[in-house]
């Protein structure tokens, strides 16, 4: 890696400092699929972790699904089981078009069924699983609706293929050390650091499909790196032609932008910024974190910051640095 490339990285993700986007910020880029830059500012370090957040849903649960359909366990038309006795595919669920709604309070669906409940206990699973099943439509959305609920229940679905949890699967779920603060929980009363920030993954146990990983820039970098190597046909370790069937634009539903698991740029205003070429993947983390594959070029740009930590208005913030971040990155490397 370049000195002057890690000093205009760390140039940038102070500006980022200065604007209060975020306490602590960390980015790690590869150009040519090779790794070329990474920096961090504010309360971080290049070897700090973040709490991923939605990260987990590419990292974990769409990485084991690829790895699971190379290896023949199941294909992507094959149903996923329900509560209720209802199913979806594999491919309806990665492409969040189930029929599913985004999100559901399960804090309160816990406290409303369960007594003196306690996070991840089997009990509160079963009612969960009720819940989303009950929240399934009679018939199948061809609309495209971003829902951490069918993730939730994608990372079931591994967990029943395989035998194991996920933090059994993918060891990088909370608690951690050395992580980035993530602010106050008044539902848990605390201040959080090192512990799944997102409500719901804590009252599943702080191992689920649609949050609780953890991980530096460098270790979601080199985990993208090698997708986009598998992507290119350049020995990833990953089944080229699977990588690129879950990156595929066919699996888009007009006019949303979602493929198997991973957003695309949209015509105007991509957190990619405005020069991610049309074979650019990506995707976002509540907490602040974002990750953009682009084939075209080698490309890979992962940003972890803890907005949620910071002062009012993070995510207005975050979201206008997130497209200033990707397009000065890019004109630094010459990729516009």
């Amino acid at each position: 890696m370049s000195s002057c490339d890690a000093t205009a990285l760390q140039d940038l993700l102070r500006s980022g400092l200065d604007d209060q986007v975020a306490p602590a910020l960390s980015a790690w880029i590869a150009v040519d699929a090779q790794p070329r830059a990474i920096a961090a500012v504010g309360d971080a370090t290049p070897d700090t972790v973040f709490d991923l957040a939605s990260l987990t849903k590419p990292l974990v649960i769409v990485t084991q699904a690829m790895e699971d359909v190379t290896q023949g366990r199941y294909g992507l038309d094959d149903s996923v089981l329900f509560a209720n006795g209802q199913t979806r595919t594999y491919r309806q669920l990665l492409g969040h078009r189930s029929g599913l709604p985004a999100w559901e309070d399960l804090w309160a669906v816990a406290t409303a069924a369960l007594p003196n409940w306690r996070p991840g206990e089997p009990d509160v699973w079963r009612v969960v699983e009720e819940r989303i099943a009950g929240l399934l439509e009679s018939r199948v959305e061809t609309s495209t609706v971003y829902s951490d609920l069918g993730y939730i229940q994608l990372g079931r679905a591994l967990e029943r293929t395989h035998g194991k949890s996920l933090r059994d699967l993918y060891r990088r779920f909370g608690p951690v050390r050395r992580a980035a603060p993530t602010g106050e929980c008044p539902r848990r009363r605390a201040s959080l650091q090192g512990q799944v920030h997102d409500l719901n993954c804590w009252v599943l146990g702080g191992a689920a499909g649609h949050a609780g990983a953890f991980g530096s820039a460098s270790e979601v970098g080199e985990w993208a790196l090698d997708l986009l190597r598998a992507a290119n046909g350049r020995s990833g370790s990953l089944d080229s032609g699977v990588v690129r069937d879950f990156w595929s634009r066919e699996n888009r539903s007009a006019p949303a932008t979602w493929v198997l698991g991973w957003d695309t740029p949209s015509p105007s205003g991509s957190s990619g910024g405005q020069f991610m070429s049309e074979e650019a993947v990506g995707h976002l983390g509540f907490t602040g974190t974002s990750v953009w594959v682009d084939p075209a070029c080698g490309f890979v740009a992962v940003l972890l910051t803890n907005r949620v930590a910071g002062p009012p208005g993070s995510q207005d913030r975050v979201r206008a640095f997130r497209r200033k971040f990707h397009d000065e990155i890019r004109a630094h490397f010459d990729l516009n």
